[in-house]
This record gives C-alpha cells, sequence and structure tokens, in this order.
C-alpha cells in the first residue's frame, strides 16, 4: 500500500511539474510576441515621423502620390521580396494590402519609404531587425483655393511575424498661401 501511494503522488507532482514548465512557456512566448509587436508599432511611427518630415519639405506632393518624387530613404528598388527579422516582405503584395486596408483603388497607392529600421535611424543608435515601409495615397487636387490632403500608411515588420501599421493624413495649405505649413490632420494605429 504505500508504494502504490508514493507512486501515485510521484505521478500527481510529475503532472503538476508538467504543467508549470506548460504555462511557463506559454507565458514566454505570449511576452515575446507582445514584445515584437510593440517593437513593431514604434518602428511604424518612426517611420510615419520620418515621412511626415520629408513630405512637410516637398514641394510638389502630386509627384510624391505619382511616384515620380521619391524618398531619401529607400533600400532598392519598389518592387521585390525583403528580408529583415527573420520575414519575408513582399512589396508588391503589401501595397495591393495597404491598398485595401487604406479603402483605396488598386494603383493609387504609392510606395514612397521603405528600408531596414536600423539604416533609417543610423545602425550605431539602434540595433533592430523591424523592416519599416510607407506608402501614400490622397485625392485628386481640387481647386488651387482648397488645402492638399495626403494620406500615408507606415508598416513595420518585426521578428515573430509581427506587423503594425499607422495611419496619418496630412494637410497642406493651398498653393497661394505663402509660407502656410503642412499640418497633421489624424493619427491612428490601423488593426
Amino acid at each position: 500500500m504505500p508504494l502504490v501511494l508514493a507512486l501515485m503522488t510521484m505521478t500527481l507532482l510529475t503532472a503538476l511539474g508538467g504543467a508549470l514548465v506548460v504555462g511557463t512557456i506559454t507565458e514566454t512566448a505570449v511576452a515575446a510576441n507582445y514584445r515584437a509587436g510593440t517593437a513593431a508599432f514604434y518602428a511604424a511611427d518612426a517611420a510615419a515621423e520620418f515621412a511626415i518630415h520629408e513630405l512637410a519639405a516637398a514641394p510638389d506632393w502630386e509627384a510624391v502620390l505619382s511616384g515620380d518624387a521619391a524618398s531619401s530613404f529607400a533600400d532598392g528598388p519598389p518592387a521585390g521580396v525583403r528580408s529583415a527579422g527573420g520575414v519575408q516582405v513582399d512589396l508588391a503584395e503589401e501595397t495591393a494590402d495597404v491598398e485595401s486596408v487604406a479603402g483605396v483603388d488598386s494603383g493609387d497607392a504609392a510606395i514612397y519609404a521603405y528600408g531596414r529600421l536600423a539604416d533609417l535611424a543610423g545602425a550605431s543608435a539602434v540595433s533592430s531587425p523591424e523592416y519599416v515601409a510607407v506608402w501614400v495615397t490622397g485625392a485628386p487636387a481640387g481647386e488651387a483655393d482648397e488645402p492638399r490632403t495626403i494620406t500615408m500608411v507606415a508598416r513595420a515588420y518585426g521578428s515573430n511575424g509581427s506587423r503594425r501599421s499607422v495611419a496619418v493624413s496630412m494637410e497642406r495649405a493651398p498653393a497661394g498661401e505663402p509660407g502656410a505649413p503642412s499640418r497633421v490632420v489624424a493619427w491612428y494605429e490601423l488593426r
């Protein structure tokens, strides 16, 4: 009888220990995914901030929207597959996805800035596996006295397949107003 009781106790303790190991492994994976998602969000936010400053200084938003004016941050041609943080990013597929998320017609979103976050911030400033890309879209220019609005979607791809997107709308004063700045109208995370 004591032998049976000892075996049952050992079996119960082994099961309890196994449950604790599984719980610990699960919690560690959840924390890692949360950390990767948060890093991707901040990377998308940084890419949006970079694009805001470039677009505010751009003399012609029409050239940006048509794809004729390129950002100073680009890691090659605006199509193809990139690898960052163990994730493959196909820019053409992502452009189609951004168009569907932004609710614009196919071909209306132009990729503007794209590359590794470490290259954007400077390799010595940050060691980051995230890949970031910014797309721009806007309605056709209206009357000369109407403000011009441009919308951008900044997206970051991180480790563990994490992906976060930020949408920003900017408005520029009509062309006839000298020294009128651009301003951010809306800034929100896309889910």
